[in-house]
């Protein structure tokens, strides 16, 4: 008899899941305790490399249980302008050439690999898809396999892995991110990542800004005490299958940001820790293809001809350390008193304009324990929302300013501890 998967899975995969047939020769036997989701758009060149880097982790019996799912995608040509249509036939022509190669040649790499066609005629993605629904695709596919297998890993052990179809990773990727992941006992990960060499003198000093900006933005907001203060790369996550059913899966109608708004759903769910003992490579190469991103940021730097990009104030983060600091010393007191309390009068502002007047005192009723009306102050004041605080600052009272300038002053604010603002 099959065994029966909890009922939130059940529900899931009725109500939520985005379900395609998996296609390739992987043992439709095997137990598998872990699924690696790679989407793919345009990636003939990549995949080869980074389904080789898999294929070189240990220790050697770890691939046996790992199931390794790529999901081939595109929309269709006319659900685009004609500006992006001769982009995405190239892309669809490539999709066609990896599609070829899974059939062909990906039965001499020692892994349980399966691939979902969404991308020829007829099984493409809705015209508003994009990475977001392809990782769910991939995910939910996955998690329906495992609900027909036999003797399926319990959900709170079974670990996704989401990976990019152009990332390399370390030998010990699944063995050490899964082991820290579970022990954890957290709903997701965020694995150490390093981005590949760039070909350029020019290309490697964009990278190395673009990764300088972003370890300075986790910083501030481990400074501030963020519980958001990790990074949302697509391409660095690992979660459980019960995390993943809790957050209801990736966001489908997101082109671009799906990470980051998965990741904030993981930690309201879950939490998320950083898994340092291993590491993801990304790619450091250009792209259009989505709004933001490395290679978004990439061409940026190259074209503008900037070896630094330019980072938020270190003021916006003390700003936010005193906002963090003021409601957790006084939650027994009203958003009157809080407002009064704290320091910088922009903060109160933006406040009022989301609400916290109204929203404080039903936090209030609805949450007796200390620790809970802090953990739903920071469900509320999420890391979008953070975010969108820090911009406010950003436009109206402190520019941005070199990356390597304000890390340096990030860093002394760390060694004093200075709460003047």
């Amino acid at each position: 008899m099959k065994h029966v998967l909890p009922d939130p899975c059940m529900k899931y995969l009725q109500k939520r899941a985005v379900v395609r047939s998996l296609s390739g020769g992987f043992d439709r036997s095997r137990h598998f305790r872990r699924a690696v989701v790679i989407p793919s758009l345009g990636e003939t060149e990549s995949l080869p490399a980074t389904l080789q880097s898999l294929s070189a982790n240990t220790p050697a019996d770890i691939l046996a249980g790992t199931f390794v799912l790529v999901i081939v995608n595109n929309t269709p040509t006319l659900a685009n302008g004609k500006e992006n249509s001769a982009i995405l036939q190239e892309y669809i022509r490539d999709n066609t050439r990896t599609l070829e190669w899974l059939e062909t040649e990906s039965g001499q790499l020692p892994l349980q690999l399966g691939w979902i066609d969404a991308s020829s005629r007829g099984n493409e993605l809705p015209p508003r898809g994009g990475v977001g629904l392809a990782r769910k695709i991939g995910c939910d596919s996955a998690l329906a396999y495992l609900k027909e297998s036999e003797n399926p890993t319990p959900l709170q052990e079974f670990v996704f892995f989401s990976l990019d179809a152009d990332t390399l990773v370390s030998p010990d990727y699944l063995d050490a991110a899964g082991r820290e992941l579970l022990t954890s006992g957290k709903s997701g990960g965020v694995v150490s990542f390093r981005h590949q060499q760039a070909g350029t003198p020019e290309g490697q000093a964009a990278i190395d800004a673009y990764e300088a900006f972003l370890n300075y933005y986790i910083e501030g907001l481990r400074l501030a005490g963020s519980p958001y203060a990790f990074h949302t790369v697509g391409s660095c996550l690992c979660f459980t299958a019960t995390g993943y059913i809790r957050t209801n899966g990736f966001p489908a109608r997101r082109q671009a940001g799906e990470d980051f708004y998965f990741c904030m759903e993981l930690a309201k769910t879950g939490g998320i820790c950083e898994i340092k003992n291993t590491k993801v490579f990304p790619s450091s190469r250009i792209s259009h293809r989505v709004p933001f991103g490395t290679g978004r940021r990439m061409a940026e730097a190259l074209l503008n001809g900037k070896e630094e990009l330019p980072a938020y104030d270190f003021r916006v983060f003390i700003a936010l350390r005193d906002l963090f600091s003021t409601v957790s010393a006084n939650l027994d007191k009203d958003a009157r008193h809080i407002y009064a309390c704290i320091h910088h009068l922009p903060t109160v502002d933006f406040l009022e304009e989301r609400g916290f007047s109204q929203i404080w005192p039903r936090f209030r009723r609805q949450y007796k324990g200390q620790e809970a009306l802090l953990a739903a102050f920071y469900r509320w004041f999420d890391g979008f929302v953070t975010l969108k605080y820090i911009h406010r600052l950003t436009e109206q009272e402190w520019p941005r300013q070199p990356v390597q300038l304000m890390t340096r002053a990030l860093r002394n604010l760390f060694l004093t501890s200075s709460h003047s603002v």
